[in-house]
């Protein structure tokens, strides 16, 4: 359902898109309700996981939290992360993003009688275990502990260069329960980049759980800052995609804002080089990258390291009603892959405009891990800029470990055709190149290479599956003319619509398309 369009409960998207609560309400049917007793540790996140890519969840009765309710899975799906932003095709997320960059809505301040985020106070000292209040999730067993990673991080001016804003999740282990956290950043990524600058300071920040939807999504961006140096109005973005201003509330207990409409609120400082073990094992150990800690987004177990900075709670605030608490699932991907699609959209625009045609990630591919580019030669000198692009990605991405580059023939949202496309176009001693080896890697990566407890590639593989200009008539695909025939003939509407149901994706879009 596209921007603008009334669900059965007569709100519109827009209407909707203020709150969780609104966008719940406005999902219907496409959200189903637990009403048996969940356990936060393990059960949630097992439950979520059956049932990834389905409805979203909410469970109404959370054990040892009678006050508290838990959503999951919001972003499951490509159809409802496409109409959630207000979109007709989930790769068509991609180019709003970019549109909201360049248009954004600034937010609107409201007092605290408007914010209900703000309706129950906790200040920091009357907090004696976070983990009593906040429902936090055990993923495995195996996990380290509970860990909190639930809440958007919303930093703003002066801290963020430009008058920026910036929106993320950020991992966050209260070792002890009381109200000092470990705070785990992407090395690179532009939180990371933020606090660097501020070496010794306390940062004000506020920490929003389950905030408007839009909001939400931004706290998933991975807009690569290569692509974008300057540090974006994140804020802004947010409500070009609500299509309304966000409302946000002045924070009680430190000089920050809070997203007015979310659920909780932690309110705290972030210190900028004060070091924490994010568990008591790994600091047993004395050692990074060893001891277990949740899964993380390559989706094999996370290890925990010694953060660089810490995060100082000075209060927690929250709604009256039951507030909802979100449901970290690692190797969900359908939220971030529209960033990562954008950035390298952009980037190969700058580079050729017109060149790339699209841009896609698959579930397999883990977000970061590696990219499909879709690019279309029209001229002798666009041969070899396939290599150019592909180059452009390996070494700007770090920790990416491949990039598949196909002709504007092959469909790079299905991995069946892209699989057709390097098995019949690929010649493995000239199309398959190893880029950024010994590069900077990504410690979620576990085949990249430690030297000394930092993660240095092993490299990431480049495959050129295009066709060579002059050889184009040699790789013709073969087409059945179903797009010349009337099946009315044939079939009814009915009886259609009933037939092509019972086909997998890949084999509707080549009945669509005619295709051998």
């Amino acid at each position: 359902m596209g921007a603008g369009k009334s669900s059965n409960n007569g709100m519109t998207r827009e209407e909707a898109f203020v709150s969780l609560r609104k966008t719940l309400e406005w999902l219907g049917d496409d959200v189903h309700y637990i009403d048996q007793p969940v356990d936060p540790v393990l059960e949630m996140t097992a439950i979520s996981k059956a049932y990834d890519n389905s409805k979203a969840l909410v469970a109404n009765d959370l054990v040892g939290y009678p006050d508290a309710r838990m959503i999951a899975n919001l972003w499951a799906t490509q159809e409802r992360c496409a109409r959630l932003i207000g979109v007709a095709q989930y790769k068509d997320i991609k180019l709003k993003l970019l549109e909201a960059l360049r248009n954004p809505i600034a937010p609107r301040e409201v007092e605290e009688a408007a914010a209900p985020c703000q309706e129950v106070f906790i200040a920091g000292n009357e907090v004696n275990r976070v983990v009593d209040l906040l429902p936090m999730v055990q993923h495995t067993h195996e996990d380290g502990g509970r860990f909190f990673g639930s809440g958007v991080h919303f930093i703003g001016p002066p801290w963020v260069p430009g008058n920026g804003t910036q929106f993320s999740f950020y991992r966050m282990s209260f070792r002890d329960g009381g109200p000092r956290a470990s705070i785990n950043m992407m090395p690179g990524g532009q939180g990371d980049a933020i606090c660097r600058r501020w070496p010794g300071e306390r940062i004000p920040v506020t920490v929003n759980v389950c905030p408007p939807p839009a909001i939400e999504m931004m706290g998933f961006s991975a807009f690569n800052p290569i692509v974008f140096p300057g540090f974006t109005d994140e804020i802004g973005m947010a409500g070009a995609l609500q299509g309304s201003p966000v409302d946000i509330v002045k924070a009680k207990t430190v000089d920050a804002y809070a997203i007015a409409q979310s659920e909780w609120v932690l309110e705290g400082y972030i210190v900028e080089g004060e070091r924490v073990w994010e568990t008591e094992e790994a600091e047993e150990l004395g050692r990074q990258g060893e001891a277990p800690l949740h899964p993380e987004w390559a989706r094999y177990m996370g290890r925990a390291y010694r953060t660089p900075r810490s995060f100082e709670l000075t209060a927690i605030t929250r709604r009256a009603d039951r507030p909802f608490y979100y449901t970290p699932l690692l190797g969900s991907v359908w939220y971030q892959v529209p960033y990562v699609c954008a950035s390298i959209h952009e980037m190969c625009e700058r580079m050729a405009p017109g060149f790339v045609q699209d841009v896609a990630s698959w579930a397999g591919l883990t977000v970061f891990g590696g990219v499909v580019v879709q690019v279309k030669k029209q001229r002798r000198s666009d041969e070899g800029l396939q290599r150019n692009v592909m180059g452009a990605i390996m070494t700007s991405h770090r920790g990416m470990r491949l990039c598949i580059v196909v002709d504007e023939d092959i469909d790079i949202w299905q991995p069946e055709d892209v699989m057709w496309a390097m098995q019949s176009r690929v010649s493995p001693g000239r199309d398959i190149v190893v880029f950024n080896e010994y590069g900077r890697g990504q410690a979620f990566q576990p085949s990249e290479l430690k030297t000394g407890q930092i993660s240095v590639s092993d490299g990431g593989m480049g495959i050129d599956a295009t066709v060579p200009l002059d050889q184009k008539d040699k790789f013709t695909r073969a087409v059945y003319p179903v797009a010349d025939m009337d099946f009315s003939k044939w079939f009814t509407e009915e009886e259609s619509r009933e037939l092509l149901a019972c086909q997998d994706p890949y084999f509707q879009f080549l009945a669509r398309t005619g295709y051998a």
